[in-house]
């Protein structure tokens, strides 16, 4: 009966990708996995805020976890297809828990510093810049084309959800005081544990064709030419550049914001702020993994870009909590299902060989420039306030949202059609 009931939600469109065994695995994994992460760098946030009382610090710290994507991630696409993604994707997990297990005991004892954040989670990145080409390229393999779309978005979801799901537990024992921060970062371990165990009982073998003789240097550049020689996946790299950089970097503001401006006293309100966000992406991402007719796909990459540069206006002037949760909710569902297109138009366009190095780039182009962004937003918010740089950044970023859909007659035609042609 059980079995039955299971195979009957796999059957629904919306959760096509999961009928597959390999993928189910993949994506409870990275379910756990994001929620390590994120469960990770809400208590590391506000412990710093506490600590320092300088949003600046808390961006030195997030562009020290993010500035890997920029560094590592040529080289982390190049292995992933030169190498067994599976296995690349094993050994990361594995980093990961090593390195939370470790913070958490120098938080539990009393011992940490901000160079001991800076240190620890630049590797904590640079594992992260390796699993997302690692398992962006696994994917496709594991699923028929036909389901790609919803895999991807599936995965989006675990990506951008397991805010939702690590935060609903983490968001309470933040405002507990004997649990606090430590409590919080010893289920992150356990979260990365449990996603360990899940990527392990993986099967599909997976490589690209990146040959030893070709030279690091040159498979590096083979990548970077098919992705600026190709018009229209130099397209969405340039949407996701601006998106990143200007509607996304929020990490490093989050904390003061919460604080000053909605009269937070612990982390709770970063947490339940985080939560929204995942619970919005959770809804968006599983929405969109439905949509099967390519006009709506197109027309929904439009909308959510729209909505993506709105939604941060609305948060700058957010009142108080309990208006800012609803508006993170909208602008978790916008972001995430923008950056969901984003990937499967260019995962659909890559040819296989090349998937690992492309999948790079991408999140070299999104990492990278978020990481730059993070830091700059966390010093400005200490010199001026938190609220403008969220409605003058998503002001600009319509405004160039705007100039693209009217210059650029390949992206209208992706709005209008829905489909990308290489």
């Amino acid at each position: 009966m059980v079995l039955t009931k299971i195979r009957d939600v796999q059957r629904l469109p919306h959760l096509a990708a999961l009928k597959h065994r390999d993928y189910r695995f993949t994506w409870t994994a990275n379910m756990f996995s994001g929620a390590a992460m994120w469960t990770f760098i809400v208590a590391v946030s506000w412990l710093i805020l506490q600590k320092s009382d300088r949003s600046g610090d808390v961006g030195i710290v997030t562009f020290a976890s993010m500035i890997p994507f920029l560094l590592v991630s040529p080289i982390a696409g190049l292995m992933a297809d030169r190498f067994d993604r599976r296995r690349i994707a094993w050994f990361t997990f594995i980093a990961n828990g090593s390195v939370t297990a470790v913070v958490t005991t120098l938080v539990i004892i009393d011992a940490i510093t901000l160079w001991h954040l800076v240190i620890l989670t630049f590797v904590s990145g640079s594992m992260r810049s390796m699993q997302e080409p690692a398992m962006a390229s696994l994917i496709p393999n594991q699923v028929p084309q036909e389901d790609l779309l919803n895999a991807i978005t599936l995965n989006a979801a675990t990506r951008h959800g397991a805010r939702f799901f690590g935060l609903l537990v983490a968001s309470p024992l933040l405002a507990i005081p004997f649990i606090g921060v430590s409590g919080v970062l010893v289920l992150s371990v356990v979260c990365q544990v449990a996603g360990t165990i899940f990527i392990s009982l993986v099967r599909t073998r997976s490589t690209g064709d990146a040959l030893a003789q070709s030279g690091l240097l040159r498979s590096m550049v083979d990548g970077l030419v098919y992705i600026y020689s190709n018009r229209m996946i130099s397209i969405f790299i340039l949407l996701v550049a601006f998106h990143c950089a200007l509607v996304m970097s929020n990490d490093s503001i989050l904390p003061v914001f919460s604080r000053n401006e909605l009269g937070a006293v612990d982390g709770s309100i970063l947490g339940y702020m985080v939560m929204g966000f995942g619970a919005g992406s959770l809804i968006g991402t599983v929405i969109m993994a439905g949509v099967r007719d390519d006009r709506r796909k197109g027309q929904w990459l439009m909308w959510t870009g729209i909505i993506s540069g709105l939604t941060p206006i609305l948060l700058a002037f957010s009142p108080n909590a309990v208006a800012a949760i609803p508006v993170c909710a909208l602008m978790g569902a916008a972001q995430s299902t923008f950056m969901a297109l984003t990937t499967t138009y260019v995962q659909t366009i890559a040819p296989d060989r090349l998937r690992g190095r492309i999948s790079s780039l991408y999140i070299l182009h999104a990492g990278g420039i978020m990481a730059f962004a993070n830091l700059g937003y966390g010093f400005t918010a200490d010199v001026f306030s938190s609220p403008p740089i969220l409605y003058v950044t998503a002001i600009l970023f319509l405004g160039f949202l705007s100039a693209f859909g009217i210059t650029l007659p390949d992206l209208r035609r992706v709005y209008r059609t829905g489909r990308a042609v290489a």
